[in-house]
């Protein structure tokens, strides 16, 4: 009886870690830096239900910014690293430009995006640059 408990007790533990986890406070969808720009959009970022997402101001549509490997999320700023440039700000709720490639869920093939599509379902976008709207 007890070795059946511990052995139920085993398959639980290896079921829960290869599940799919929320995601973290403050965690950002990465990847290396690409520097195709094929589309430019003004908006904002907004954060919600867990997700730091760009909404386009205008078509209304929602993106999830796949930004350059480096960049960090601190809760009311993506501090945004380009290769061989100064790191820049973005606050969220601020109207800023983001260039970049906009891309297909099936394109990002590595279990690492598996949770940002479950839990934030909108079109991956990958960040190539970013400067103030206007």
């Amino acid at each position: 009886m007890r070795k059946a408990f511990l052995a139920a007790l085993v398959l639980l533990q290896a079921c829960a870690n290869h599940g799919v986890r929320p995601l973290r406070p403050q965690e950002l969808a990465t990847a290396p830096y690409r520097d195709s720009a094929t589309a430019s959009l003004t908006g904002s970022l907004m954060y919600e239900g867990g997700c730091l997402l760009f909404r386009d101001e205008d078509t209304k549509e929602r993106y999830l910014p796949v930004w350059p490997a480096g960049s960090v999320f601190n809760g009311t700023s993506v501090i945004f690293h380009q290769p061989a440039k100064s790191d820049q700000r973005v606050v969220v709720g601020e109207e800023f430009l983001m260039t970049g490639e906009p891309a297909e869920w099936s394109q990002l093939t590595t279990p690492y995006y598996t949770r940002f599509e479950r839990q934030c379902g909108a079109p991956p976008f990958f960040v190539s640059a970013v400067r103030p709207a206007g």
